[in-house]
């Protein structure tokens, strides 16, 4: 009984050391199995106001679309109101697949700005407000 156990014990450990090699030989290599790079979808952005002298410009446009995917963009720089309409400072327009915009405009006082780009197929991106002016 007792050889029959221990042959056993024996049988089962060179069946699993046999198994583990194939195994690890089977492994993909590091370079096969490194993280491929992702592409970036179509996306709006929206930078920061940024304020020069008097003056405020905010970027935003579009990014990462396939050519024949134009759509009109638009970003705007806005004042921030608390409780009431956000006044606009500066706009610019333009119908592309990718594109890159600066809406212009003056202080309208001491406050937060922020960027906001939209496209015509109802996208939106806001930037963080930022106190200025």
């Amino acid at each position: 009984m007792i050889k029959r156990r221990i042959l056993t014990g024996t049988l089962a450990a060179v069946a699993v050391a046999g198994l583990a090699t194939p195994m690890a030989a089977a492994a993909p290599s590091a370079q096969a199995s490194a993280p491929q790079p992702k592409v970036k979808a179509c996306e709006l952005y929206a930078d920061n106001v940024v304020q020069t002298g008097n003056d405020l410009s905010g970027a935003g446009g579009r990014r990462g679309c396939a050519g024949d995917d134009s759509q009109t963009v638009t970003v705007t720089t806005y004042k921030w109101v608390n409780n009431g309409s956000d006044v606009k400072v500066g706009s610019a327009t333009q119908s592309a697949a990718n594109v890159d915009l600066t809406a212009r405009g003056t202080c309208k006082g001491k406050g937060f700005y922020y960027t906001y780009t939209q496209d015509s197929a109802g996208g939106e991106k806001y930037s963080p407000r930022v106190e200025m002016c």
